[in-house]
């Protein structure tokens, strides 16, 4: 697959997301979001921020050709773990819900 003329977002999930967006004219733009439980929140309110950030990001980008995240197969904590299940289970229900693919672009030497 090449990279050139598409926007491809990469993303570092967690409750501090980290994301990257190369667009079809080569610029590059990255940042961070943050995506805490507040308070008096039920817990599934952080996901649909979540899910809201992606949806407005894709309206502002016009579409996004893939989506790549970073595949964490262990976790420190049992809340870190949670909290990158869901934004992983949210992440890849939006890209399948707007036909975008996906993937870890882990490298299998």
């Amino acid at each position: 697959m090449s990279f050139h003329s598409q926007t491809i977002l990469c993303l570092d999930l967690g409750t501090k997301t980290g994301w990257a967006i190369s667009s079809e004219d080569g610029t590059i733009a990255s940042g961070t979001i943050h995506f805490p439980t507040r308070r008096f929140e039920g817990g599934g309110m952080r996901y649909l921020r979540f899910k809201r950030w992606l949806t407005e990001t894709k309206a502002i980008l016009g579409h996004i050709d893939a989506v790549y995240f970073e595949e964490v197969r262990c976790h420190i904590g049992t809340d870190a773990a949670h909290v990158y299940g869901g934004l992983l289970a949210t992440l890849t229900t939006w890209c399948e819900c707007y036909q975008t693919p996906y993937d870890d672009p882990y490298c299998y030497d």
